[in-house]
């Protein structure tokens, strides 16, 4: 504008809604048609509906083509559609919270309407009331699609009188999108109906009178042409190997019973412990259900075996039908009121990252399509587990993360006792004992005798025998220097890996000397450019005194690498007589700034002259997993007890002993007992590989000692015992 133009303005404006807000809100929220479907068949939930039933006409035919929707629920009168169902994201369901029955309301958005756009380009619906008024809305979604305001469009609904039933029926005209539903599709839909509503009943439950029935009619796909029937949960969740059930209340106690089936009369066990969570995290009591299947052929076959069947027709399945039942069903699913919140469920999506964790530990660890899972959460307002408006899922929030922590430490309790079942049944992965099994492998004492007797059977001359003797011996002396060159090499890989479980404490402790050094590198290098340009005592003391300061975090840096050195070897060398008590306070150092930030003291009371014959990596390979899992408990347990991790010895014969102890939770005692807790892959750790332990275990038998676990209530309690260091 010109400068006679140019003035100041200030006046107030409104928003106008341009009319694609509709399809934002439908068709672009809402992700797909099953999506769209199941808010349909919420808001028949919510109005108190007993059946729904829901219609797939002529869909071979896109002239004709008709999704209907129909519902015996309570209906909307004339100003409930004008002044509520009209209004784009109202609050009115979030307000009310119940329907006038009782029931949890699920659509508490105000979108959940608009999702018919995504299945149609015209849609009526005619909804009568309990008074017998009939009102009826027709809608074409096309008209939408330019840049018209929305407050301009006008949409025709009128009202009248009627001797109908009191209800509601969706009529929807895909038209083109017709084509969109295959055999495969109606399939999806059939699978995500039978998840919608939790087939686990709680105690207040209102969903026991809701049920769901689809019709198909001339739909073009043979398996769903004209066919009919009840949505149902398939029987598959009653055939499970293992089951975990029960309930966290707010607070974080746990009660849940544990049930075997993999085989008959196993009895049930009662479990019960306590959620120790951070402030912020708890998310309302929750009501659980794990139902999880062995996928290995004898499990497969069995589960036919307990009576699978396709619920429809009625025959037995075979086993590639029963996989593909399980992938089509496992999956852990949320619900809120008993209905689900997508996508948790969905096949393959593992939002508690159980695969990942069962790559680290595939042994004891339960993918995501070997359970199906049922979890059920209160309300917003009691549990702070709030939906998003793009029914995606949950936020984020402090109180999700809660609630993942919650399951998986609920999960737990039933891998270990699967990892104990299929050990004892001899199911699953072989445990092996690394060092036997190396001997084994390379005793050739078996091979000499049976070599021998089968030549004396055939009558060889002893000279030959003799020969044949000298050659197996000395093969075998041959393969002694490999087989200790792979028990060095396994020594120092175990190591690594102890390395790599403490790699949080290490980047802990490295961080603020390296942080230092970065930020003052550059700025000692430009006060040594200024001090060229122009000799300044005060900024050559600067310097001086920043360099100081440079030196003692290096110093820190390396010390730091020196108290690893010992878990990085490269190479084994021969056993030496090693001070324990130095061990012992070397790796105390190490944790140091952990222990200090979680309140844990730690307590030296080794004798300091006490040694052990033996590779000094083997003790730090120990004492590190000891200590590395002290950590973990100690912050889990109870916080009015104090946290302590006391470590002691003594001598017998010619044998040194050294106690651990921390004040934790301590060890279950048939875990001790059934000396499973060094079995690789076991871990009572929610995320735990279950190698520390193991690993540890090996350690001490490479030097001619053991290490004993040792029952406790008032914490965990390991001995280790060694050949004392005796100078020759």
């Amino acid at each position: 504008m010109s400068d006679k133009e140019k003035k100041d303005l200030k006046e107030k404006y409104k928003f106008r809604p341009s009319a694609r807000l509709i399809h934002t809100i439908g068709d672009q929220i809402i992700k797909d048609s099953y999506g769209a479907i199941v808010e349909l068949v919420k808001n028949s939930f919510d109005a108190d509906a007993k059946h729904v039933e829901l219609k797939f006409l002529e869909m071979n035919d896109s002239g004709k083509a008709r999704i209907i929707v129909k519902d015996d629920g309570h209906g909307m009168s004339f100003s409930t559609v004008t002044e509520k169902w009209m209004i784009p994201a109202t609050d009115d369901k979030a307000e009310r919270r119940t329907s006038p029955s009782g029931r949890n309301l699920q659509g508490r958005k105000g979108i959940g309407r608009f999702a018919v756009a995504i299945l149609g380009d015209r849609f009526s619906m005619e909804t009568t009331d309990e008074k017998g008024n009939t009102t009826s809305v027709a809608i074409d979604w096309r008209i939408f699609n330019d840049n018209e305001y929305l407050d301009k469009i006008e949409i025709p609904i009128e009202t009248k009188y009627t001797k109908n039933t009191f209800g509601t029926e969706l009529i929807i005209e895909p038209a083109n999108k017709a084509n969109d539903w295959k055999e495969s599709t109606y399939r999806a839909l059939m699978v995500e109906l039978r998840k919608l509503v939790s087939p686990i009943k709680t105690g207040k439950s209102k969903n026991s009178d809701f049920e769901i029935t689809v019709e198909f009619r001339n739909t073009g796909e043979k398996s769903y042409d004209n066919l009919k029937e009840k949505v149902e949960p398939f029987p598959l969740i009653d055939l499970f190997d293992y089951r975990l059930h029960g309930r966290v209340d707010e607070k974080g106690s746990v009660t849940l019973t544990y049930e075997n089936q993999a085989e008959k009369n196993i009895p049930s066990e009662e479990i019960s412990f306590k959620v120790s969570l951070d402030r912020g995290k708890y998310c309302g009591p929750i009501n659980l259900d794990f139902r999880v299947f062995d996928r290995d052929a004898e499990a497969i076959d069995n589960l036919i075996n307990r009576g699978l069947k396709d619920p429809r027709t009625g025959d037995r399945m075979g086993k590639v039908e029963a996989r593909h039942l399980l992938d089509e069903n496992c999956g852990i699913s949320v619900y809120r009121g008993d209905f689900r919140i997508r996508p948790y469920g969905d096949a393959g999506y593992d939002w508690l990252e159980l695969d990942k964790a069962r790559v680290q530990n595939p042994s004891m660890k339960i993918g995501v399509d070997q359970i199906i899972g049922i979890v059920n959460i209160s309300g917003e307002e009691e549990s702070h587990l709030i939906e998003k408006s793009a029914r995606d899922g949950l936020k984020e929030s402090e109180s999700y993360f809660g609630l993942t922590d919650i399951l998986g430490k609920c999960l737990n309790q039933l891998e270990q006792r699967r990892f104990e079942f299929r050990r004892k049944t001899g199911r699953g992965r072989k445990s092996v004992k690394i060092e036997k099994e190396l001997d084994a492998l390379f005793d050739f004492q078996k091979l000499k005798k049976t070599v021998e007797g089968e030549l004396k059977k055939s009558k060889v001359p002893e000279a030959v025998l003799g020969k044949i003797e000298s050659i197996i011996i000395k093969s075998e002396k041959e393969k002694a220097t490999a087989l200790s060159d792979i028990k060095d090499t396994v020594a120092i890989y175990q190591g690594q890996v102890t390395v790599g479980k403490i790699i949080i404490v290490i980047m802990h402790e490295g961080r603020k000397p390296l942080k230092y050094l970065k930020e003052q590198s550059p700025r000692i290098v430009q006060w040594i450019n200024d001090l060229k340009a122009e000799y300044n005592t005060e900024l050559l003391d600067k310097i001086i005194n920043r360099l100081d300061d440079t030196g003692k975090e290096s110093i820190l840096l390396i010390d730091l690498f020196n108290r690893l050195d010992p878990l990085a070897v490269k190479k084994r060398g021969e056993k030496k007589i090693v001070n324990m008590h130095t061990v012992v306070e070397r790796v105390r150092e190490l944790f140091n700034n952990e222990l200090k930030d979680r309140s844990i003291e730690f307590i030296n009371n080794l004798d300091k002259g006490l040694t052990a014959n033996g590779w000094e990596q083997d003790f730090y390979i120990t004492m590190t997993n000891l200590v590395d899992n002290s950590l973990y408990w100690l912050t889990h347990s109870k916080k009015d007890k104090a946290r302590q991790i006391v470590v002691t010895s003594g001598k017998s014969g010619s044998f040194i002993w050294i106690d651990y102890r921390d004040s934790g939770p301590g060890i279950e005692r048939k875990n001790i007992e059934s000396n499973i807790i060094f079995e690789p892959g076991f871990s009572t750790k929610p995320e735990g590989t279950g190698l520390g332990l193991a690993i540890s275990g090996e350690a001490i038998e490479r030097n001619n000692g053991k290490l004993k676990a040792i029952y406790d209530e008032d914490g965990a309690y390991f001995r280790i015992e060694l050949p004392e260091g005796v100078k020759k």
